[in-house]
Parts: C-alpha cells; sequence; structure tokens
C-alpha cells in the first residue's frame, strides 16, 4: 500500500495546487480587465495628444528644429526602456519583451564591417521592472536604471520619474536614441511586443506611434480615437507667448510622459492577461494529473485488494488440503 499512500498524497498536493492556481486566474481576470480598461481609457488621449503636437510641429518648423528633444544625432549609445513585469507566473510575457531587446543589444554588438548601420554601438538599459532587471544583471548586461513597482492602477505623476529620466539622457547626451520596448494589448487572448522609437520626435516616428497605439487587429482594434475638441479650426498662423521653441519645449516632456504612460497601462494589461491564460493552463493541466493519478490509484488499490484475496484463498486451500 505504499505506492497507493503515494498516489494519494501526490493526487491531494495536484488538487491543492489546482486550487491555487483557479484562484490566482480569478483574480488575474480581475486585474485585467480594470487594467485593459484604463489602457483603453487612455488610447484616446494619446491620440489627441500626438495629433496636436502634429499640426504643432507643421505650423512651427522652427521651433521643431530647435528643441533639444528634436535634434537627430549619429547613434553612438543606443537606449532602450524596456518595460517588463514584477511578478512571474505569466506564461511567456516578459521573455517575448527580453528577446526582442536582447536582439536590438546583439546588433549593436556586431563587427562594424558585418552590419554597419547599427554596429559598434554601445546600448544603455533602463529596466522598468523586475523581471527585466534581473534578467539583464545576470547576463552582466549593463543597466543604467531601474524602476520597481510601476503598478497597476498609477497616475501618470507616478511614471513621470521615468520619462523625466528618459528626457535627461537624451538632451544631456548619454544616449542618441531612445526605444522603448513593451507588450501590446490588443484582445485577452492576443497580446503583442511592440519596439517604438521614442526620442528623437520625428514625424515618422509619431506614424508609428498612431499605428501602435490604435491596433489594426484584434477585439479592441477600432475602440480608439481622437477625443474630439471645441475648436476644429486649422492651426496655421497661431501665435506662441513666449516663442514657439518654448511652448513646444513644455509639450514635448508632457508627450513623452504620456507614451511611457501609455506604454505601461498597455503592460500591465498584457501581463495580467498572460497569467490569466497561463494560471488556465495550469489549472487544466493540474486537473489532467489529477484524473491519471486517480486511475493509477484505484488500479494500485484494486491490485492490492486481489493479491489479499488471492493469498486468503490460497491459505484457505492450503488449510483444507
Amino acid at each position: 500500500m505504499a505506492g497507493s499512500r503515494a498516489l494519494k498524497n501526490r493526487i491531494k498536493s495536484t488538487k491543492n495546487i489546482r486550487q491555487m492556481t483557479r484562484a490566482m486566474e480569478a483574480v488575474s481576470a480581475v486585474k485585467m480587465r480594470r487594467s485593459q480598461m484604463a489602457a483603453l481609457a487612455a488610447r484616446p488621449y494619446a491620440l489627441s495628444a500626438l495629433a496636436i503636437l502634429h499640426k504643432i510641429q507643421k505650423s512651427t518648423e522652427e521651433a521643431v528644429v530647435l528643441s533639444p528633444l528634436t535634434q537627430k544625432r549619429k547613434v553612438k549609445t543606443l537606449g532602450l526602456v524596456v518595460i517588463t513585469s514584477d511578478k512571474g507566473l505569466a506564461g511567456s510575457f516578459n521573455m517575448n519583451v527580453i528577446k526582442k531587446a536582447e536582439k536590438l543589444i546583439a546588433q549593436s554588438n556586431q563587427p562594424a564591417a558585418t552590419h554597419a548601420a547599427q554596429a559598434g554601438r554601445k546600448t544603455l538599459v533602463v529596466a522598468v521592472g523586475k523581471k527585466g532587471r534581473d534578467y539583464f544583471k545576470r547576463r552582466k548586461i549593463n543597466v543604467e536604471h531601474e524602476f520597481l513597482g510601476a503598478g497597476d492602477f498609477g497616475a501618470i505623476n507616478e511614471t513621470r520619474v521615468i520619462s523625466n529620466l528618459v528626457a535627461k539622457l537624451f538632451i544631456e547626451k548619454k544616449c542618441d536614441e531612445v526605444v522603448l520596448i513593451y507588450t501590446n494589448f490588443l484582445s485577452a487572448l492576443k497580446q503583442e511586443v511592440v519596439v517604438r522609437k521614442l526620442l528623437p520626435f520625428t514625424e515618422e516616428a509619431l506614424a508609428e506611434i498612431i499605428a501602435d497605439v490604435e491596433p489594426l487587429r484584434g477585439r479592441y482594434a477600432n475602440m480608439p480615437s481622437v477625443i474630439e475638441t471645441t475648436n476644429n479650426e486649422s492651426m496655421e498662423g497661431l501665435v506662441f507667448e513666449p516663442s514657439p521653441t518654448e511652448a513646444l519645449g513644455k509639450i514635448l516632456p508632457q508627450l513623452l510622459a504620456v507614451q511611457i504612460f501609455h506604454a505601461i497601462l498597455e503592460g500591465n494589461a498584457s501581463e495580467h492577461s498572460s497569467r490569466m491564460i497561463a494560471m488556465k493552463n495550469a489549472s487544466e493541466s493540474a486537473g489532467e494529473l489529477v484524473d491519471t493519478l486517480t486511475i493509477q490509484y484505484n488500479k494500485a488499490r484494486q491490485a492490492a485488494i486481489t493479491k489479499e484475496l488471492t493469498e486468503i484463498t490460497a491459505g484457505r486451500e492450503a488449510l483444507n488440503a
């Protein structure tokens, strides 16, 4: 009966694990819906901010040229802002983001003769999330700054420290280009990793940002829309006080903060979606394992009963003989 007892203990422990994974699945489902609504609610504001900036850039070319956040330089140092989670048990959520970052880092480390466009440059990593930070540190990849505990439903002021740091690194020329890597939420079953150029601000980057903010696939493909304003007149001929350069200098950091905050919201929604699916799969696997172990336990118990009956019958026959 030692084998039966071991199987019984395994069945009990597997049922306990299934109970925990079901509870985690339910919690992740609630958090996913809340994060999903926060991310969806933020999309129209991000699109509106981008539309305003686009109009200002069209009407004040001089300000765009003079703004420190729009200056193009030869990329000697690439800044990577990598957004991962602080907790695990989220399936392949974190590794998908990390693989994208590793690919960019590997391209930078290639010899100049093999990849002249991107090779020979340094990389500077800003890790948002414990999992990404730990991964890069284990592999001796330089993490310039780290931010933990961004929170599920934080306000933009809580993440502004990240955008301020990114702007400071770019303005002080510690990095010549900044790329944001995060997971974009498409639906509860579908998320995709986005590699988005943050700095310097360009027309091409703006078009990519708008395309990323408004998903082309999934259940929520048509939901985002630019918030309607009371005045839809053209912004040509506007007068800026004190100057277009200073006005744009105030707007661009705000837009950068909106982009990073929006990326964190999308990452949170994607994280909880991935964890919900992972826990659901774990619960189903635990259920299948319980069924298999139960069959094995019943067979072992039946074999033990048959063996005892055989021994009793054989003993009785021996006594009668």
